[in-house]
């Protein structure tokens, strides 16, 4: 697919532009960071993968089946990274009884979206929450004829997400849930209590070592939004997992996104031997400048 003029506001907005430059150069954007120390790169039109190949910076001691299955299957259809894939992978060994799938912030619906090929190409059905106005009108217009696919324009809060999902009549254990929100995510699923999917997709903040417990304090989680202090370490989203009875089963090699598996689907998904530090990746997306992990890339210091 080739770029369009009117996708450019897009990318300009998801880099920021005191980090990058972003252009059009033949049928790419080309994104230039400020820092010279790092490489430009190329998006493609209708994607959000960068050119870079990502690898998995820690090699395992043994090979694991899942794991290496998970990494093989990541693939981009309309999610930013390789979430589509691993979601289907998921979905292959676990009973799926409700087709459903919940996510916010949902954009627009199919840019960067995790729920998009699960809606559209697999006819499930869902909730999506978006709370940008601009955004929601786009999503609105995209499932104006849906009825399977229920829409909500507001914030998610650790107070209000029970009630949204009751009264948006989202099944008590339906099957992927895509957290997105770019702030207070880690306390959002904390405070899902009354609901529990078998998937649970996360950004994580890949930037912190895989040893170290941080969430963002709650009151700074927009504030910090976007910069190397956001959102929640590895460890510290694998300890409020175990704690709902979820287990971490795989870590995207872009280093953007963790998925963890409900303790129902132990007896069809075998996860033995998946430790944090297995699936832990460094950062290898968005913004190049400023990066502090060690492959430079990731997230600008906090200001």
């Amino acid at each position: 697919m080739k770029v369009g003029r009117g996708d450019l506001p897009l990318w300009q907005a998801y880099f920021s532009g005191r980090d990058c430059r972003v252009e059009i150069e033949g049928d790419l954007f080309k994104v230039t960071p400020a820092n010279n120390n790092h490489p430009v790169f190329f998006v493609k039109g209708g994607s959000q993968g960068g050119s870079h190949q990502p690898h998995r910076w820690r090699k395992r001691d043994e090979r694991n089946p899942l794991l290496d299955k998970l990494e093989a299957s990541e693939q981009q259809v309309y999610s930013q990274h390789g979430e589509d894939g691993v979601i289907q992978c998921l979905l292959d060994h676990i009973p799926v009884n409700h087709r459903f799938v919940v996510e916010f912030g949902a954009y627009d619906g199919v840019c960067m979206s995790n729920s998009r090929y699960l809606l559209a190409d697999k006819e499930w059905s869902g909730f999506l929450i978006e709370a940008d106005k601009r955004f929601y009108a786009g999503l609105s217009r995209l499932y104006a004829n849906n009825e399977r696919v229920k829409l909500h324009n507001g914030f998610v809060t650790e107070e209000n997400i029970n009630e949204l999902f009751s009264r948006a009549g989202v099944p008590r254990d339906f099957e992927v849930l895509s957290i997105d929100i770019d702030s207070i995510d880690y306390y959002v699923w904390r405070g899902l209590t009354e609901f529990q999917p078998k998937i649970v997709i996360v950004e994580y903040n890949s930037s912190i070592a895989p040893d170290v417990d941080y969430v963002v304090p709650k009151s700074d989680a927009v504030k910090l939004s976007g910069t190397s202090r956001e959102g929640a370490s590895l460890l510290a989203w694998y300890k409020l997992g175990l704690e709902k009875g979820y287990h971490l089963v795989y870590g995207e090699l872009s280093g953007a996104n963790l998925f963890f598996v409900h303790e129902s689907c132990s007896p069809y998904l075998n996860y033995a031997g998946v430790e944090p530090i297995d699936v832990y990746q460094s950062p290898q997306f968005g913004v190049l400048a400023g990066g502090v992990a060690p492959n430079g890339r990731g997230y600008p210091e906090a200001g």
